[in-house]
């Protein structure tokens, strides 16, 4: 067994520049690298007291790295600060992070983004739209503490882990599990749809008609028509229509937006959208 060098109030420390300042220095060139190389000075001064070695492993840590912020990042983070202390060199620290950070984005990414996200925010959407301030309220709750939790857990658990973490994590298991999240995401979204997106129709009718010899005046509503053969056709109809245009036109999503705005004006002025 190697001789810790690392104690709690060290791991703490790492772990709370990864969660407060892991997305700080975001850029386009390296990505994560600044927040992720920031969480690691703790480790590194004690792993690598010389001035040179910690320069050079300083500089290694400023290295391209981009990974999901909360399912993936304290994951790696809490392997490399095992390998740190077992005396790893920097070059199986780097291949470490390469190895993960791609499998594991895609991983947190359905997780987090397509399926976790997609629940909460379209049921505190849901609650906001009808004027209940407990929908951001809630929303703000199931947002950072199981945030925070889940960021903590994967944190320490991959630290005990320490090497033993790739073995664990097999690429078979992670296809499985994204793909089973965004299959889900995908469920709750469309799911949510019709009570998020307000689209309805004023259109009707009006005729009169004999009956037994009375005349009686008929309407006929285009909504409850609709209804009637598909019901929420025309949020769904609206919903897919942003898809379609996102993914096989490629279009952007402000370009979306603006045409939803446009149909939404042009629609209401002309009585046609509700």
């Amino acid at each position: 067994m190697a001789e810790k060098k690392l104690t709690r109030a060290d791991l703490m420390s790492a772990f709370w520049r990864y969660f407060w300042t892991f997305q700080f220095g975001w850029n386009y060139e390296r990505m994560q690298s600044v927040g992720y190389c920031f969480a690691m000075i703790p480790i590194l001064k004690k792993t690598r007291p010389d001035p040179e070695e910690f320069k050079e492993a300083f500089l290694t840590n400023l290295n391209f790295f981009n990974t999901n912020p909360l399912i993936g990042a304290p994951l790696i983070i809490g392997a490399h600060i095992a390998l740190e202390e077992a005396g790893a060199s920097l070059e199986t620290t780097e291949g470490l992070k390469v190895g993960l950070m791609g499998p594991l984005a895609g991983v947190g990414d359905s997780l987090a983004w397509a399926l976790y996200n997609s629940i909460v925010f379209s049921i505190g959407s849901v609650m906001a739209l009808e004027g209940n301030i407990m929908g951001p309220i809630l929303t703000a709750l199931l947002i950072f503490i199981p945030y925070l939790a889940v960021r903590y857990w994967q944190f320490f658990w991959a630290y005990n882990q320490g090497t033993n973490l790739i073995a664990r994590l097999g690429s078979g298991a992670i296809q499985r599990i994204t793909e089973l999240a965004t299959f889900v995401g995908l469920i709750v979204v469309g799911g949510f749809a019709p009570s998020i997106v307000k689209v309805s129709t004023p259109l009707k009718w009006v005729r009169e008609v004999t009956v037994r010899g009375e005349k009686v005046t008929q309407t006929i509503e285009l909504q409850k028509q609709l209804d009637t053969i598909l019901p929420y056709m025309l949020p769904v109809a609206l919903t897919l229509l942003a898809y379609w245009l996102l993914k096989k036109k490629g279009w952007t999503p402000m370009r979306v937006i603006v045409l939803l705005v446009v149909i939404g004006f042009v629609g209401g002025a002309l009585g046609i959208l509700g």
